[in-house]
Order: structure tokens, then sequence, then C-alpha cells
């Protein structure tokens, strides 16, 4: 259930975000402009329109680019990386197939609804079932804490997180490959916060965060 308090830590966390942002912004743009632009000749990787796929799904329609880029995107990526992070067997089974889901079929055709899409979506639903009847029985956390510290699965979440988004960048430069992960530095800033929240105080927390971050920008860029 959300609270006064924890709705408070969540802003303060949305203004810690935005001055280490702020702060990796400099940093991002120096790189852009004396080693993309002026060293290897290459043109801005900060031009790209990071909304541009969104924009050409909602129809440039204001309204839904909103709703898929502030509260849409932020659900997926969040049930996709933070949710299994309880444990609990239930939502291991829905991470892992929003994860396979979204892998397969990418983020503009989980709204193409044909025979193909239907029959993905379904299967890979009927994996999360599986998933489910499996590892119900199991104490997972037990498990995995055995092998692994919930800092280095937090880290693993964050990081993937922050690189998945390298895609908005697309497409890639092979030969400065090794700076894209400087532009998504942020992200991956907001994937720790995230983690954060969603291991301390629950996962609707992570979401607020995100969908505010997501929320600002939009209007930003809208």
């Amino acid at each position: 259930m959300l609270t006064k308090d924890k709705i408070k830590l969540v802003g303060y966390l949305y203004l810690l975000f935005m001055g280490i942002g702020m702060v990796l912004m400099l940093i991002i743009k120096s790189v852009d402009t004396f080693l993309v632009v002026d060293y290897y000749k290459l043109p801005s990787l900060l031009n790209h329109d990071v909304f541009r796929s969104i924009r050409a799904l909602a129809h440039n329609n204001s309204f839904y680019i909103i709703l898929l880029a502030a509260f849409f995107a932020p659900l997926v990526e969040e049930t996709m990386f933070r949710l299994w992070l309880s444990f609990d067997p239930r939502h291991i089974a829905i991470s892992l197939s929003v994860i396979l889901i979204y892998s397969l079929l990418g983020f503009k055709n989980l709204f193409k609804m044909n025979l193909m899409t239907l029959a993905i979506v379904s299967s890979f639903l009927l994996i999360c079932l599986l998933t489910y009847q499996i590892l119900k029985g199991m104490n997972i956390e037990q498990f995995l804490m055995r092998i692994v510290s919930i800092k280095v699965l937090g880290s693993i979440s964050a990081i993937s997180f922050g690189l998945v988004h390298i895609a908005n960048f697309a497409p890639i430069n092979t030969s400065i490959w090794f700076l894209y992960p400087i532009y998504v530095l942020p992200q991956i800033i907001l994937g720790y916060l995230t983690v954060f929240l969603r291991v301390r105080y629950g996962f609707i927390y992570g979401v607020v965060l995100h969908v505010l971050v997501n929320f600002v920008a939009v209007l930003v860029k809208i």
C-alpha cells in the first residue's frame, strides 16, 4: 500500500536522480562533442529521438505518447527487471514471460494483434504457468542467497536495464561500441534507485519513481 512517507522518499530519490543526471549529462555531452563528433567525425548520438518508435506507434498523438512512454513502458520494464527480485515464484514466472515476449516481439509488435502475436503471447503465458508450477514449492530466495547476494542480483538488474537502452541509439555504430554504455549511465542509476525501492519497500514504489522520471522526460520532449 502506498504511504505518505514512502511517496516522499520517492520524491527525494527523484530529486537525487535529477541531480546525478545533470552531472552525468555534462559528462555525456563532453564525450559526445569531443570524442564522437570531433575525434571520430561521426554524427552526434544525442540527436537520436529516443521516443521515435513510440511516436510512430502513437501516430504523434501526445496523449498516447505520454500513455505509452510514461506509464506503459515503465510498468513493462519494471516487471522485466525488478518484479522477480521478491523471489516469489509467481513474480519470477511473470517476469520471465514478459522478458520472453518482449525479447521476441519487441515493443512495437506487442500492439500488432495478429495470429502470430497471439500464438507467441499464449505460448509464453503457458511457460509462465509451467514455471510457477515448478517453482512454487521451492524456497528460491534461500537457494539463491547461497550462491549470490541480493546486491549482486540488484546490480545485474540495474546494469542490464541500463544496457538495454542502448537500443535507443540504433543503428549502433560498432566502431564506437565502447562509448554507448556511457550514454546509458542515467538509466543505470535509475535502475539502482528502483532496485532499492523494490527490495526495501515493494514493487509499486519502483514503478512510481520510473513513471515520474519518464513522465517529466516525455513532457520535455513532446
